[in-house]
């Protein structure tokens, strides 16, 4: 295998593996893994079989889920086994697994000397598009009476706006601004990664597809969100979202008029993870998820051993 970078040139490459099986977890996807690439020092090899993505940060060497078709998840696991043996010299460690990889590799047989973990913290949530469009039952009551709210107080003064690469300058200066409110807040102390793959994103976005939008309040940028469309799956993904807290309702507002103007079409929304904050993960229970997309990492017990 052959490793290179997750450069901005590869997205087409990347969409071509990721269209062989129905992915619905947010590291299956090129802008997350663009995003998040000098965090988990991330790098990609393809071959007739498989995308691979190697993770080599801090002496941890894992592999994410092959971008493959079902059929070939044995096979593109054996390869990686193969690869970490071989070279590494170290048992196998495959993190993020979804729970579709991991169903399919037991049904094989495949997975008697793994330990399988499950990654509650990193699971996504997915949810119904009509319902975050909407805001519309019970269970959405208190999100709509936000928003609602939200119209309310500032009437006249906001307006939601479609970003593109000349909105770029501005939105750095929001991001920097969030940013140094929320690091307290950095359990997994992933804000500055998150940031360098934001501002690399930002300096290569003629070359990237993904969707942006805002939200304006007498006229200043007070919240910005960016996402992806998977097609095959009728998934956006939403990788960034910020705003401004002491706008009441904003978050809510952004959330769903992000939804309705650049997704139109989609059936499910992938918010991604909540990486463990309490805050994060009742604000996102709190839209009430049609699912968890469940993550799992696997260790390979024998013949190898750690030192």
């Amino acid at each position: 295998m052959k490793f290179q970078p997750i450069s901005p040139f590869v997205q087409e490459l990347f969409e071509t593996y990721e269209s062989l099986r129905p992915i619905y977890m947010s590291e299956g996807h090129f802008l997350n893994q663009f995003l998040w690439e000098n965090y988990y020092k991330t790098r990609f090899a393809t071959d007739d079989t498989a995308l691979y993505l190697l993770i080599q940060r801090q002496g941890f060497s894992a592999f994410f889920a092959p971008l493959c078709r079902e059929e070939d998840l044995p096979e593109a696991f054996s390869r990686m086994e193969r690869y970490f043996h071989d070279v590494l010299q170290k048992p196998l460690c495959v993190f993020l697994a979804d729970k579709r990889m991991v169903e399919i590799l037991t049904e094989a047989g495949r997975l008697g000397s793994y330990s399988i973990a499950e990654e509650r913290d990193c699971y996504d949530y997915v949810y119904e598009a009509e319902k975050l469009r909407t805001l519309s039952g019970k269970l959405m009551h208190k999100k709509k009476n936000l928003v609602n709210k939200f119209l309310r107080e500032y009437e006249g003064h906001f307006e939601y706006e479609t970003l593109g690469r000349d909105n770029i300058g501005e939105i750095e200066a929001f991001h920097q601004k969030w940013l140094d409110e929320r690091r307290i807040y950095d359990k997994y102390n992933c804000i500055d990664d998150e940031e360098e793959g934001i501002y690399r994103l930002f300096g290569n976005c003629a070359f990237i597809r993904c969707r942006m939008g805002g939200v304006r309040i007498d006229g200043e940028l007070k919240a910005y969100t960016i996402g992806s469309y998977s097609p095959d799956t009728r998934c956006a993904f939403i990788h960034i979202e910020k705003a401004d807290v002491e706008y009441a309702g904003l978050y809510n507002y952004i959330n769903q008029q992000f939804i309705l103007h650049e997704f139109p079409d989609a059936l499910f929304v992938n918010r991604e993870d909540d990486l463990g904050q309490d805050n994060l993960r009742q604000a996102k229970l709190s839209y009430h998820p049609l699912r968890l997309e469940e993550k799992f990492t696997l260790r390979e017990k024998f013949p190898f051993q750690e030192n």
